[in-house]
């Protein structure tokens, strides 16, 4: 009692003390300074988004859309009240206008945001508010919570350990891999330390320190590593890199300025992309092979390795499907235009988006199905050299 007493207390300064260094490191690396201020117009000009109320709807010229039927086209004038920023309690008169890209039908009482424009000229301040959207912020919390607290209530003790696991990950990729690669660090290599880090503190938080969180952090490593080998191999042969990425000019003119390498920014989006796929086989899998040991400790090796590949190849199809579906359904309205200009075979094939998605969802798929022999090996080693070497130790332990 004593001993697990001590052994609680070092996990959790060593805990505290990784957490500090996590805190501190993330503070350190994501201080900068922007390179360019999109909200500064120059000569004293400058744009900001606050928040508004509609107070009333004044006049409303609004007629549905002859071929879509959801549709609203027209304009509404719209007296609002500014609730943020300089101008906090000013009331403004602003149009409405609802077309394609912005159909928002407003009330009064409906909560929007607003970008607020202010030009100087000659000592004269011009005010020009225009509306930029809908308040959405409390919903998208209202919805997070919710996920949270179904997480919490089902889960129980695991389900506080996932969302603290997702937490470490965000903030991982906001704090710290996004300023690394920012400042010129090679996204190849903290991609790979990002996949290392995450699958680490993840596993561990959601399934403690045993043989199985070890076998399925190191498959998952492994199993990325060989899916990154084969990613360079295919990304050389085809010519992509992260100069074919839609947002290039944008990213060049910030390479520039900053360091950051776009060339491997492909890279690093595909392994990101894929990694909770990865760490989801790989625990199934070393815990299925773990369980079916601990029911019978007179499974060898090779009748370990065997039902954990059977496991695993019941979950791999599901899981490559997973990652090809979710790389689908990110490029569903390109398909759809594709499917209604029956565009031509060779175009298709050799157009850089369609491309960087079949290397995207074939290399993830790649890393699922590596990894489940690979914690199949490593979990039927493991557990029966563990097991064995602890009930050598407590004999040992009776004795003295």
């Amino acid at each position: 009692m004593y001993k697990t007493k001590i052994n609680n207390k070092i996990k959790i300064i060593i805990l505290l003390f990784a957490l500090s260094i996590y805190v501190v490191s993330a503070c350190a690396f994501s201080r900068h300074q922007s390179y360019y201020n999109m909200y500064g117009l120059g000569n004293g000009d400058r744009i900001s988004y606050e928040k508004a109320r509609v107070l009333s709807v004044d006049v409303q010229n609004i007629e549905a859309d002859k071929h879509y039927k959801n549709l609203l086209l027209g304009s509404q004038e719209i007296t609002l009240c500014i609730l943020t920023g300089e101008f906090k309690g000013k009331q403004m008169k602003i149009t409405n206008g609802l077309n394609y890209d912005t159909n928002y039908l407003l009330k009064a009482g409906n909560t929007v945001i607003v970008s607020v424009n202010t030009a100087v000229h000659s000592k004269t301040k011009t005010v020009n508010v225009f509306l930029y959207g809908p308040y959405r912020e409390v919903w998208l919390y209202v919805l997070i919570g919710l996920f949270v607290l179904a997480l919490c209530l089902i889960g129980g003790k695991h389900g506080f350990k996932s969302v603290t696991a997702i937490i470490f990950t965000i903030t991982s990729v906001i704090f710290i891999f996004i300023p690394l690669i920012y400042n010129g660090f090679s996204p190849v290599a903290a991609a790979l330390l990002l996949a290392v880090f995450t699958t680490c503190v993840t596993l561990f938080l959601t399934t403690g320190f045993e043989i199985k969180t070890f076998s399925a952090i190191l498959g998952t490593i492994i199993g990325v590593l060989l899916s990154a080998f084969i990613l360079l191999i295919f990304e050389h042969l085809t010519s992509l890199s992260g100069y074919n990425m839609p947002e290039y000019d944008s990213l060049m003119a910030l390479s520039s300025h900053t360091g950051l390498r776009v060339d491997q920014l492909l890279f690093a989006a595909i392994i990101i992309s894929s990694l909770g796929a990865v760490m989801d086989i790989a625990i199934s899998v070393a815990s299925s092979v773990q369980e079916i040991y601990m029911l019978n400790k007179n499974f060898d090796t090779k009748l370990l390795f065997k039902s954990g590949i059977n496991v695993g190849r019941d979950m791999m199809g599901t899981m490559a499907n997973t990652l090809i579906l979710a790389f689908t359904g990110t490029s569903l309205n390109m398909l759809i235009l594709i499917y209604a200009y029956n565009m031509n075979y060779y175009q298709i094939f050799n157009s850089n988006t369609i491309a960087i998605e079949i290397i995207q969802a074939v290399s993830g798929s790649f890393a699922v199905i590596f990894t489940v022999p690979i914690v199949s090996f490593i979990s039927a080693k493991l557990l029966p050299l563990f097991y064995q070497n602890t009930i050598v130790d407590s004999k040992d332990d009776v004795v003295q």
